[in-house]
């Protein structure tokens, strides 16, 4: 008989989970029916505020054309299936309206994008070969630093080697030595003319 119990109480605990689960489900379905059905009427006025916005632009105007005029078909569709009184197929109507108003939308920013991309690059671009422009000019300054700095020297050693000569002729000779004496004039040889030729 305990055992009876034990049972019937498993039992009912399992049923008890079970009729919670399945409440939980139902609600999480409303829940997401209502949703999908707020969303519904969402997309008509998204796609008619994405259209109409898509229309004013005058700069993406070629690249949204295609896309636009299929969003302004679907949603003419959906006008003609409300009338008619077909809320099902015109929500589904909708729904398409507004994919090809978010597809026209996100090509206009795929192409602005780009557009940002392109100038970006092309700064990139003008950025290096300025650098490139910059790093010639200073090579080309620090070689001319160089060459300045050997005709300096140069001309410092020069002015060395012309102060010691001037120097050197001013002292009569190289500094440390005594300049060599003059050679004296020889004498010419005596001659006699009385002893002379007989």
């Amino acid at each position: 008989m305990r055992m009876l119990n034990v049972r019937v109480a498993g039992r009912s605990r399992l049923a008890v989970r079970s009729l919670c689960s399945l409440a939980v489900a139902l609600c999480a379905s409303g829940a997401l029916a209502a949703v999908a059905l707020a969303g519904n009427a969402d997309d008509l006025r998204v796609a008619e505020s994405v259209v109409s916005e898509l229309e004013r632009d005058e700069a993406h105007k070629a690249l949204t054309a295609d896309t636009v005029k299929k969003a302004r078909a679907a949603l003419e569709r959906a006008r003609r299936m409300r009338a008619s009184g077909d809320e099902a197929h015109a929500k589904l109507a909708d729904g398409l309206a507004r994919e090809w108003a978010e597809m026209a939308r996100d090509l206009v920013k795929a192409a602005d994008t780009e557009q940002t991309a392109a100038q970006a690059r092309r700064d990139a671009l003008d950025a290096g070969a300025q650098s490139e422009r910059e790093r010639a000019l200073l090579e080309e300054g620090l070689a001319r630093n160089g060459r300045l700095r050997a005709q300096l020297d140069d001309a410092e050693r020069e002015a060395k080697e012309t102060n010691r000569t001037a120097t050197a002729a001013l002292d009569g000779g190289a500094p440390g030595k005594r300049p060599k004496p003059a050679p004296k004039p020889a004498r010419p040889a005596p001659t006699s003319s009385a002893g002379g030729m007989q």
